[in-house]
């Protein structure tokens, strides 16, 4: 059984290894050292049966102590948290074992003092992992049960240490709780080493769905990750909800006059804008070129016609100070019956955007959607203008007399 323990924590640290080689992860690392520590403590533990005692058995169990010490530390850089240096000083705890007297009770006051170490490490990954964030994500949920119950036996296994009979005389590596330890070895090793493979293939995808939402000048949503978002919301949140389309007055012109890279920072000054000013529930995203949309969910007219024109005026002091006056014009759309649909948002907006343009822009319009059902007012308004899929220059504006200005 010594043997398929060592063969499984072999296998644990080549691949937690060789992933660290490909993502550079620091967590890998710090794994992937603990599961090698156990490999070499494994490999030295016959040794004590030769009488050798500091190696074969102090230095054998201190290396159990060693990996639970690099696993602590991998799933603090996992979570991204610092951990205190003074964690290290549990080795120079396991250092003071060689003072013990070289008596007939030596050996259950080194399996006591080993035993807690391991709990208590343990327990404390395992405890970090189960924080409130994380107990969402099912593979981190797993990874804190394995360090948890991987922690509760190393506690029952202190507490029965001078249980007679528990434990012999670990020159001989013999005993009930020995083989029982073995085995409950491989069981927590295999599932480590899958509730860490499971936790970060999940990291990955969460990171590259990330990636494929947002908008990379901006860092905010892009049109699908929006689409996506905002219909989540207004299926969940129901009404009353808001709309705000966002287009930046000028933008060719700034473009020509000032040149393309101007016209980006521009953009992102608008990112980072939109960033620190709308509240934390707010949805925002760059449906592309120089529009934006806001999705305020829960929110009356007069809040969200409040908040369009803080935006309108907040923004103009931002572009005014770039020299070439870059303002906005916001149409804002609200809604507060059901069912919301965010066609029809969009279509309402549109129209009211294309007031505050008409009025003369760095202004923002409301519109409420009407009281006909979702169904009418797509009739009124050409399918191609509600549509979010195709940018503004490709939309059909509605047909009006006056001039754009």
């Amino acid at each position: 059984m010594l043997f398929m323990t060592n063969a499984v924590a072999f296998v644990a640290s080549a691949f937690l290894l060789f992933e660290w080689n490909l993502l550079r992860e620091r967590s890998l690392a710090y794994w992937s050292a603990g599961f090698a520590a156990i490999v070499v403590g494994c490999a030295i533990t016959p040794l004590r049966e030769a009488g050798f005692f500091i190696v074969g058995i102090w230095l054998a169990n201190g290396l159990l102590v060693t990996a639970h010490l690099g696993f602590l530390y991998g799933t603090a850089a996992f979570l991204g948290r610092r951990i205190s240096p003074a964690w290290c000083l549990v080795l120079a705890g396991w250092a003071l074992m060689l003072a013990v007297p070289a008596d007939a009770a030596r050996t259950q006051v080194m399996s006591l003092v080993n035993a807690a170490m391991v709990a208590v490490l343990s327990l404390k990954a395992g405890h970090m992992l189960g924080g409130l964030r994380e107990r969402r994500d099912p593979d981190c949920a797993l990874l804190a049960f394995a360090f948890l119950g991987h922690g509760g036996f190393y506690l029952f296994k202190a507490l029965v240490a001078f249980v007679p009979g528990a434990f012999v005389n670990l020159s001989h590596y013999k005993g009930l709780m020995i083989s029982i330890s073995l085995f409950e070895g491989i069981m927590m090793e295999v599932a480590l080493a899958l509730s860490i493979v499971g936790a970060l293939r999940r990291r990955r995808e969460r990171s590259m769905v990330r990636l494929a939402e947002r908008d990379p000048l901006t860092g905010l949503l892009n049109r699908r990750g929006f689409d996506a978002r905002a219909r989540a919301a207004l299926a969940e949140g129901g009404c009353p909800a808001a709309l705000l389309l966002l287009d930046v007055d000028h933008f060719k012109s700034i473009n020509d006059g000032y040149g393309h890279p101007e016209g980006d920072r521009l953009l992102v000054a608008l990112g980072v804008f939109l960033n620190s000013t709308l509240p934390r529930h707010a949805i925002s995203g760059r449906l592309g070129g120089d529009e934006f949309a806001i999705l305020l969910p829960g929110a009356e007219s007069f809040a969200a016609l409040t908040l369009a024109k803080a935006l309108s005026r907040g923004f103009a002091r931002v572009g005014g100070g770039r020299g070439h006056g870059g303002t906005l014009s916001i149409g804002c759309a609200t809604q507060s019956r059901e069912p919301i649909e965010l066609e029809t948002l969009f279509a309402v907006a549109d129209r009211a955007l294309y007031d505050a343009k008409r009025q003369g822009r760095n202004r923002s319009s409301h519109r409420e959607v009407a009281a006909e059902p979702p169904a009418a007012i797509r009739e009124m308004v050409p399918p191609a203008e509600i549509s979010i899929a195709a940018p503004r220059s490709e939309r059909p504006r509605p047909r009006e007399t006056a001039p754009l200005g």
